[in-house]
Protein backbone atom coordinates (compact mmCIF):
# COMPACT_ATOMS: atom_id res chain seq x y z
CA UNK A 1 0.00 0.00 0.00
CA UNK A 2 1.21 3.48 -0.62
CA UNK A 3 0.48 5.89 2.01
CA UNK A 4 -2.61 7.16 0.53
CA UNK A 5 -4.38 3.93 0.48
CA UNK A 6 -2.97 3.11 4.02
CA UNK A 7 -4.62 6.16 5.65
CA UNK A 8 -8.01 5.80 3.67
CA UNK A 9 -8.10 1.93 4.76
CA UNK A 10 -7.85 3.39 8.56
CA UNK A 11 -10.24 5.71 7.66
CA UNK A 12 -12.76 3.83 6.08
CA UNK A 13 -12.55 1.14 8.68
CA UNK A 14 -13.26 3.50 11.61
CA UNK A 15 -16.25 5.47 9.99
CA UNK A 16 -17.81 1.98 8.92
CA UNK A 17 -17.54 0.74 12.04
CA UNK A 18 -19.30 3.65 13.62
CA UNK A 19 -22.00 3.61 10.91
CA UNK A 20 -22.87 -0.28 12.00
CA UNK A 21 -22.65 0.06 15.44
CA UNK A 22 -25.89 2.23 15.25
CA UNK A 23 -25.93 3.87 19.14
CA UNK A 24 -23.54 1.62 20.87
CA UNK A 25 -20.07 3.37 21.20
CA UNK A 26 -17.26 1.85 19.55
CA UNK A 27 -14.03 1.94 21.20
CA UNK A 28 -10.85 1.80 18.76
CA UNK A 29 -7.09 0.44 20.00
CA UNK A 30 -3.99 2.96 20.38
CA UNK A 31 -2.57 3.91 16.84
CA UNK A 32 0.51 2.07 16.99
CA UNK A 33 -1.94 -1.57 17.42
CA UNK A 34 -4.16 -0.32 15.36
CA UNK A 35 -1.29 0.32 12.68
CA UNK A 36 -0.21 -3.26 13.27
CA UNK A 37 -3.28 -4.14 12.82
CA UNK A 38 -3.83 -3.26 9.29
CA UNK A 39 0.17 -3.42 8.32
CA UNK A 40 0.68 0.27 8.35
CA UNK A 41 3.45 2.75 9.80
CA UNK A 42 2.55 4.67 13.19
CA UNK A 43 2.60 8.07 11.83
CA UNK A 44 0.45 6.86 9.13
CA UNK A 45 -2.28 5.42 11.53
CA UNK A 46 -1.65 8.43 13.61
CA UNK A 47 -2.92 11.19 11.20
CA UNK A 48 -6.09 9.18 9.82
CA UNK A 49 -6.97 8.96 13.33
CA UNK A 50 -6.32 12.41 13.88
CA UNK A 51 -7.85 13.76 11.17
CA UNK A 52 -11.27 11.52 12.33
CA UNK A 53 -11.04 13.60 15.87
CA UNK A 54 -11.00 16.64 14.25
CA UNK A 55 -14.18 15.81 11.84
CA UNK A 56 -16.07 14.92 15.41
CA UNK A 57 -15.62 10.93 14.67
CA UNK A 58 -13.63 10.21 17.45
CA UNK A 59 -12.62 11.27 21.04
CA UNK A 60 -9.37 10.18 22.91
CA UNK A 61 -9.71 7.76 25.55
CA UNK A 62 -7.72 8.45 29.05
CA UNK A 63 -5.18 5.64 28.67
CA UNK A 64 -4.72 5.53 25.07
CA UNK A 65 -7.16 4.43 22.52
CA UNK A 66 -10.14 6.30 20.91
CA UNK A 67 -14.05 6.22 21.41
CA UNK A 68 -16.65 6.89 18.78
CA UNK A 69 -18.42 10.12 19.36
CA UNK A 70 -21.99 11.10 19.94
CA UNK A 71 -23.93 12.56 17.00
CA UNK A 72 -24.85 16.03 19.09
CA UNK A 73 -21.38 16.43 20.42
CA UNK A 74 -19.15 18.93 18.75
CA UNK A 75 -15.70 18.57 17.64
CA UNK A 76 -12.29 18.48 20.02
CA UNK A 77 -14.81 18.41 23.09
CA UNK A 78 -14.03 15.81 25.72
CA UNK A 79 -16.05 12.82 26.34
CA UNK A 80 -16.62 11.70 29.97
CA UNK A 81 -18.08 8.36 30.58
CA UNK A 82 -19.44 7.38 33.83
CA UNK A 83 -20.31 3.73 34.39
CA UNK A 84 -23.26 2.42 36.07
CA UNK A 85 -23.32 -0.86 38.22
CA UNK A 86 -25.37 -2.51 39.66
CA UNK A 87 -25.80 -4.81 42.51
CA UNK A 88 -22.69 -7.42 42.70
CA UNK A 89 -22.12 -6.02 39.02
CA UNK A 90 -23.76 -8.63 36.79
CA UNK A 91 -27.47 -7.38 36.62
CA UNK A 92 -28.32 -7.94 33.25
CA UNK A 93 -31.75 -7.78 32.97
CA UNK A 94 -34.81 -5.13 33.49
CA UNK A 95 -36.45 -4.12 36.66
CA UNK A 96 -38.69 -1.29 37.52
CA UNK A 97 -36.73 -0.94 40.76
CA UNK A 98 -33.00 -1.24 39.28
CA UNK A 99 -34.47 1.29 36.02
CA UNK A 100 -35.50 3.81 38.71
CA UNK A 101 -32.43 4.15 40.23
CA UNK A 102 -30.53 4.10 36.68
CA UNK A 103 -32.76 6.59 35.03
CA UNK A 104 -32.13 9.11 38.35
CA UNK A 105 -28.94 9.14 38.18
CA UNK A 106 -28.56 9.22 34.40
CA UNK A 107 -30.60 11.75 33.46
CA UNK A 108 -29.26 13.65 36.39
CA UNK A 109 -25.57 13.59 35.26
CA UNK A 110 -26.22 13.83 31.61
CA UNK A 111 -28.22 16.96 32.08
CA UNK A 112 -25.08 18.49 33.35
CA UNK A 113 -23.08 18.42 30.26
CA UNK A 114 -23.21 17.14 26.14
CA UNK A 115 -19.96 15.69 27.12
CA UNK A 116 -21.37 13.29 29.88
CA UNK A 117 -22.63 10.24 29.42
CA UNK A 118 -23.61 6.81 30.82
CA UNK A 119 -22.48 3.14 29.98
CA UNK A 120 -24.01 0.24 32.18
CA UNK A 121 -21.40 -1.95 33.01
CA UNK A 122 -21.36 -5.58 33.54
CA UNK A 123 -18.27 -7.85 35.16
CA UNK A 124 -17.90 -11.66 34.98
CA UNK A 125 -16.58 -10.75 38.25
CA UNK A 126 -15.93 -7.80 40.64
CA UNK A 127 -12.51 -7.99 40.17
CA UNK A 128 -12.60 -7.02 36.81
CA UNK A 129 -13.69 -3.69 37.86
CA UNK A 130 -10.22 -1.52 37.67
CA UNK A 131 -9.67 -3.37 34.25
CA UNK A 132 -13.10 -2.87 32.83
CA UNK A 133 -12.95 0.82 34.00
CA UNK A 134 -9.30 1.38 32.01
CA UNK A 135 -10.28 -0.79 28.87
CA UNK A 136 -13.48 1.59 28.40
CA UNK A 137 -12.07 4.88 29.78
CA UNK A 138 -14.70 5.32 32.64
CA UNK A 139 -14.38 8.76 34.32
CA UNK A 140 -16.54 7.87 37.72
CA UNK A 141 -18.46 5.14 39.02
CA UNK A 142 -22.11 4.76 40.28
CA UNK A 143 -23.25 1.97 42.30
CA UNK A 144 -26.86 1.46 42.31
CA UNK A 145 -28.02 -0.50 45.51
CA UNK A 146 -24.10 -2.25 45.53
CA UNK A 147 -23.44 -5.48 47.00
CA UNK A 148 -20.34 -7.20 48.04
CA UNK A 149 -17.63 -8.06 46.52
CA UNK A 150 -18.28 -5.61 44.17
CA UNK A 151 -18.51 -2.24 47.14
CA UNK A 152 -14.92 -3.76 48.28
CA UNK A 153 -13.63 -3.32 44.69
CA UNK A 154 -15.19 -0.13 44.21
CA UNK A 155 -13.64 0.74 47.76
CA UNK A 156 -10.35 0.02 46.80
CA UNK A 157 -10.78 1.96 43.16
CA UNK A 158 -11.89 5.30 45.42
CA UNK A 159 -8.83 4.82 47.60
CA UNK A 160 -6.25 5.39 44.61
CA UNK A 161 -8.53 8.49 43.88
CA UNK A 162 -10.84 7.12 41.33
CA UNK A 163 -14.36 8.97 41.84
CA UNK A 164 -17.00 6.86 43.04
CA UNK A 165 -20.83 7.29 44.37
CA UNK A 166 -23.56 5.07 45.49
CA UNK A 167 -27.40 5.49 45.36
CA UNK A 168 -29.58 3.44 47.75
CA UNK A 169 -26.55 2.19 50.25
CA UNK A 170 -24.42 3.64 52.39
CA UNK A 171 -20.38 3.04 52.92
CA UNK A 172 -18.06 3.97 55.00
CA UNK A 173 -15.44 5.41 52.48
CA UNK A 174 -17.68 6.09 49.48
CA UNK A 175 -19.87 8.87 49.31
CA UNK A 176 -23.33 7.64 49.75
CA UNK A 177 -26.43 8.46 49.24
CA UNK A 178 -28.65 5.65 51.00
CA UNK A 179 -32.14 4.49 52.10
CA UNK A 180 -32.17 5.25 55.73
CA UNK A 181 -34.02 1.70 56.55
CA UNK A 182 -34.06 1.93 59.80
CA UNK A 183 -35.69 5.15 59.98
CA UNK A 184 -38.14 4.38 57.49
CA UNK A 185 -39.06 1.26 59.03
CA UNK A 186 -39.78 3.01 62.35
CA UNK A 187 -42.03 5.51 61.25
CA UNK A 188 -43.88 2.79 59.14
CA UNK A 189 -44.36 0.83 62.43
CA UNK A 190 -44.91 4.29 64.53
CA UNK A 191 -48.25 4.71 61.97
CA UNK A 192 -48.94 1.56 62.32
CA UNK A 193 -49.45 1.12 65.63
CA UNK A 194 -50.79 4.60 66.55
CA UNK A 195 -53.67 2.67 64.06
CA UNK A 196 -53.79 -0.10 67.05
CA UNK A 197 -52.87 -2.69 64.33
CA UNK A 198 -49.77 -3.92 66.52
CA UNK A 199 -49.73 -7.93 64.97
CA UNK A 200 -47.25 -7.29 62.16
CA UNK A 201 -45.10 -9.19 60.26
CA UNK A 202 -41.91 -8.12 58.41
CA UNK A 203 -40.55 -9.42 54.72
CA UNK A 204 -37.27 -8.99 53.68
CA UNK A 205 -34.43 -10.71 51.91
CA UNK A 206 -31.28 -12.43 53.69
CA UNK A 207 -29.24 -9.33 53.74
CA UNK A 208 -27.44 -8.95 56.84
CA UNK A 209 -27.36 -5.56 57.11
CA UNK A 210 -30.69 -4.49 56.56
CA UNK A 211 -31.91 -7.37 58.99
CA UNK A 212 -30.05 -5.37 61.49
CA UNK A 213 -31.66 -1.92 60.76
CA UNK A 214 -34.98 -3.55 60.92
CA UNK A 215 -34.48 -5.15 64.04
CA UNK A 216 -33.27 -1.90 65.66
CA UNK A 217 -36.13 0.24 64.14
CA UNK A 218 -38.45 -2.78 65.83
CA UNK A 219 -37.18 -2.35 69.22
CA UNK A 220 -37.45 1.88 68.72
CA UNK A 221 -41.54 1.85 67.93
CA UNK A 222 -41.83 -0.91 70.34
CA UNK A 223 -40.80 -0.07 73.07
CA UNK A 224 -41.95 3.92 71.92
CA UNK A 225 -45.82 2.49 72.44
CA UNK A 226 -45.00 -0.54 74.60
CA UNK A 227 -45.75 -3.35 72.49
CA UNK A 228 -44.78 -6.21 72.95
CA UNK A 229 -41.10 -6.97 70.24
CA UNK A 230 -42.68 -10.66 69.99
CA UNK A 231 -46.24 -9.23 67.75
CA UNK A 232 -43.65 -8.15 65.23
CA UNK A 233 -42.51 -10.92 63.03
CA UNK A 234 -39.36 -10.81 60.78
CA UNK A 235 -38.93 -13.28 58.43
CA UNK A 236 -35.72 -12.74 56.21
CA UNK A 237 -35.13 -14.92 53.76
CA UNK A 238 -35.09 -15.71 50.34
CA UNK A 239 -38.65 -15.97 48.36
CA UNK A 240 -39.19 -19.16 48.36
CA UNK A 241 -38.25 -20.14 52.20
CA UNK A 242 -40.04 -16.37 52.92
CA UNK A 243 -43.48 -18.06 51.35
CA UNK A 244 -43.32 -21.07 53.10
CA UNK A 245 -42.33 -19.50 56.32
CA UNK A 246 -45.08 -17.08 55.88
CA UNK A 247 -47.51 -20.82 54.75
CA UNK A 248 -46.40 -22.36 58.39
CA UNK A 249 -47.47 -18.99 60.42
CA UNK A 250 -50.23 -19.15 58.69
CA UNK A 251 -51.31 -22.67 59.05
CA UNK A 252 -50.43 -22.12 62.76
CA UNK A 253 -53.10 -19.43 63.11
CA UNK A 254 -51.04 -16.58 63.04
CA UNK A 255 -53.09 -13.02 62.36
CA UNK A 256 -51.55 -9.93 60.83
CA UNK A 257 -52.89 -6.59 61.01
CA UNK A 258 -49.59 -5.58 58.31
CA UNK A 259 -47.80 -6.83 56.66
CA UNK A 260 -44.33 -4.82 55.78
CA UNK A 261 -42.09 -5.34 52.63
CA UNK A 262 -38.54 -4.35 52.34
CA UNK A 263 -39.15 -5.30 49.02
CA UNK A 264 -42.57 -7.00 47.91
CA UNK A 265 -42.39 -10.88 47.71
CA UNK A 266 -45.21 -10.97 44.95
CA UNK A 267 -45.60 -15.10 46.24
CA UNK A 268 -46.08 -13.93 49.83
CA UNK A 269 -48.21 -11.21 48.75
CA UNK A 270 -51.02 -13.23 47.12
CA UNK A 271 -50.33 -15.90 49.65
CA UNK A 272 -51.58 -13.25 52.81
CA UNK A 273 -54.05 -11.27 50.47
CA UNK A 274 -56.06 -14.59 49.45
CA UNK A 275 -56.33 -15.56 52.96
CA UNK A 276 -57.96 -12.55 54.06
CA UNK A 277 -61.66 -11.54 53.62
CA UNK A 278 -61.20 -7.67 53.14
CA UNK A 279 -58.09 -5.31 52.38
CA UNK A 280 -59.04 -3.43 55.58
CA UNK A 281 -58.03 -6.26 57.86
CA UNK A 282 -54.46 -6.58 57.09
CA UNK A 283 -52.85 -3.19 55.93
CA UNK A 284 -50.13 -3.38 53.05
CA UNK A 285 -46.79 -1.49 52.98
CA UNK A 286 -44.09 -1.72 50.61
CA UNK A 287 -42.09 0.91 48.06
CA UNK A 288 -43.21 2.54 44.55
CA UNK A 289 -40.99 -0.12 42.79
CA UNK A 290 -43.44 -2.70 43.75
CA UNK A 291 -46.79 -1.42 43.32
CA UNK A 292 -47.91 -2.56 40.22
CA UNK A 293 -51.32 -2.26 38.23
CA UNK A 294 -52.58 -6.14 38.58
CA UNK A 295 -51.91 -6.27 42.08
CA UNK A 296 -54.80 -3.74 43.06
CA UNK A 297 -52.51 -2.81 46.01
CA UNK A 298 -54.23 -1.50 48.85
CA UNK A 299 -51.67 -0.07 51.74
CA UNK A 300 -49.03 2.31 52.19
CA UNK A 301 -46.54 2.96 49.52
CA UNK A 302 -43.03 4.80 49.91
CA UNK A 303 -41.92 6.71 47.36
CA UNK A 304 -38.52 7.94 47.39
CA UNK A 305 -37.20 10.87 46.19
CA UNK A 306 -35.03 10.07 44.11
CA UNK A 307 -34.41 13.13 41.76
CA UNK A 308 -33.18 15.58 44.92
CA UNK A 309 -30.75 12.58 45.90
CA UNK A 310 -29.56 12.19 42.12
CA UNK A 311 -29.08 16.61 42.09
CA UNK A 312 -26.74 15.83 45.64
CA UNK A 313 -24.93 13.09 44.24
CA UNK A 314 -23.64 13.99 40.90
CA UNK A 315 -22.49 17.31 42.79
CA UNK A 316 -20.37 15.17 44.97
CA UNK A 317 -19.29 13.05 41.89
CA UNK A 318 -18.06 16.03 39.40
CA UNK A 319 -16.51 17.48 42.49
CA UNK A 320 -14.06 14.28 43.06
CA UNK A 321 -13.31 14.55 39.59
CA UNK A 322 -11.73 18.31 40.45
CA UNK A 323 -10.44 17.64 43.96
CA UNK A 324 -9.63 14.03 44.51
CA UNK A 325 -9.46 14.75 48.06
CA UNK A 326 -12.99 15.90 48.28
CA UNK A 327 -14.77 14.85 51.47
CA UNK A 328 -17.06 11.93 51.44
CA UNK A 329 -20.05 12.42 52.53
CA UNK A 330 -23.12 10.21 53.78
CA UNK A 331 -26.70 11.64 53.43
CA UNK A 332 -30.33 10.09 53.64
CA UNK A 333 -32.50 9.74 50.93
CA UNK A 334 -35.85 11.83 51.55
CA UNK A 335 -39.06 9.72 51.20
CA UNK A 336 -42.53 9.98 51.68
CA UNK A 337 -45.72 7.50 52.29
CA UNK A 338 -48.64 7.49 50.43
CA UNK A 339 -52.01 5.77 50.89
CA UNK A 340 -53.11 3.89 48.04
CA UNK A 341 -56.31 1.94 47.49
CA UNK A 342 -56.77 -0.89 45.23
CA UNK A 343 -54.22 0.90 42.98
CA UNK A 344 -54.74 4.09 42.95
CA UNK A 345 -53.07 6.84 45.47
CA UNK A 346 -55.54 8.42 48.29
Amino acid sequence: MNGKADFMTIRQYVIDTIAVSGDQPVRFPPTRELGRQFGVSQPTALRAVKDLISEGFLIPCKGGGTISCPGNLAPGTSLKIFGLLEHRGRQAFDVYYYLNLASAAALELTRRSESYCTLQLYLESASLLEKTVQEKSIAGLILLNARDPLSEFAAKAKAKGFPVVSLMDRFETISSFYDPVEDRFFEILDRLFSEKRTHVLIVSWKDDPVSIAIRKAVERACGKHGVPVGQVILVDRNESECREKVEELLRFGMKFEAVVFYHCVRSVYNLIRNSLETNEECRFVCDESSVFDDLKYTGYVVHYHLKEAAKRMIDNLLLQLEEKQAPVVHEKIQYSITFYKEGAPC
